[in-house]
């Protein structure tokens, strides 16, 4: 396949290429491998830490930029270590915000702050050491939201006035700043384009209501089905929607990417 645009695909992790349940990605190994052997660059987006992200990275063998936190921070690959470019909002500057209005607003909630790794284990399924990880949060205060959709409502409207804003992700409701994925895609898609000296087309999967920015900014956007929720809708924008959930429907969609004669032609 001859591109005449750099061709990258952008994934959120959790839910998409990992599997919802026990974080595995063993059902995408094909399209993984087909991505390597075209020397396609896979870039994560992800709400995850940088932590978190750099061991799924080194388990896949990715050598690429990823991008933390919903669009908080950008890590390029700079020696043996990596250098960050600040879209968000730092969370130690917000945790008194959303205290202070949990306070004020009688709301019930528990903060990724607020829990132990035994709490986080239990909740997440994750190992101790993933916990650790998870925890290890710069943009970022996820909540456990344990109140009424009518009270987030009136939470995210406090936020608002706040600069801030609340993002459903697959388990947790997530605070930041006012940065998404899709902020973040339009940086990268920048770098790329310096970098090869060439337009630069995107291919993104994510599954969540917080992957409809990035899924926006996307040439070609793949929502891949989750079990834990119907998948984000996203008005005025044509998003393929996989058959199969998780990593396997992840698989399909970049497999059916390359297997469409419109792009063997190209």
């Amino acid at each position: 396949m001859n591109f005449e645009k750099q061709l990258i695909v952008i994934s959120d992790l959790d839910g998409t290429l990992l599997d919802h349940h026990n974080y595995q990605f063993d059902d995408a190994q094909p399209a993984l491998t087909l991505l390597a052997d075209k020397h396609i660059s896979l870039i994560f987006n992800s709400s995850k830490t940088a932590a978190e992200i750099i061991e799924i990275r080194n388990a896949l063998g990715n050598n690429e930029p990823f991008i933390a936190e919903n669009g908080g921070g950008i890590f390029l690959p700079k020696g043996s270590g990596f250098m960050c470019v600040t879209l968000g909002r730092p969370r130690e500057e917000f945790l008194p915000i959303i205290a202070s209005l949990r306070h004020q607003m009688a709301l019930s909630f528990t903060g990724f702050c607020e829990m132990s790794i035994q709490q986080l284990m239990d909740c997440t399924g994750l190992s101790e050491q993933a916990c650790l990880l998870a925890r290890q949060r710069d943009f970022t205060e996820p909540l456990l939201w344990q109140d009424s959709e009518e009270a987030l409502h009136l939470f995210t409207k406090a936020l608002a006035q706040q600069d801030l804003q609340a993002i459903q992700g697959g388990r947790f409701v997530h605070i930041s700043g006012l940065t998404d994925k899709g902020k973040s895609i339009d940086w990268i898609r920048g770098y790329f384009q310096r970098q090869h000296n060439r337009d630069v087309e995107v291919i993104a999967l994510g599954d969540s209501d917080n992957d409809i920015p990035m899924l926006a900014q996307a040439d070609h956007p793949f929502i891949v089905r989750s079990p834990a929720h119907s998948p984000p809708t996203m008005p005025g924008h044509r998003a393929l929607i996989s058959e199969h959930m998780g990593p396997k429907g992840w698989n399909d969609c970049i497999l059916s990417f390359f297997r469409n004669p419109e792009f063997q032609n190209r």
